[in-house]
């Protein structure tokens, strides 16, 4: 569901919105596997098309507060 949008939402804005949410999704399983374990992680890699996004690597850092 995509929700308030208006004449002035752009494509850009959509982009960002979906980009934003995989990094919030990850930021919740991250926690809960750090509940889980109890063992807090400190860096996160990646691999996969989706990281070569830099944009998204760096929301991705910014959304879990380690590196990426």
């Amino acid at each position: 569901i995509i929700c308030g949008l208006t004449a002035f939402t752009t494509r850009q804005h959509i982009i960002r919105a979906a980009l934003e949410a995989v990094c919030f999704q990850t930021r919740d399983i991250l926690e809960a596997m750090n509940q889980d374990c109890g063992f807090p992680l400190t860096k996160l890699y990646t691999d996969g098309t989706m990281s070569t996004n830099n944009l998204l690597m760096q929301l991705q850092s910014d959304i879990c507060g380690i590196p990426v």
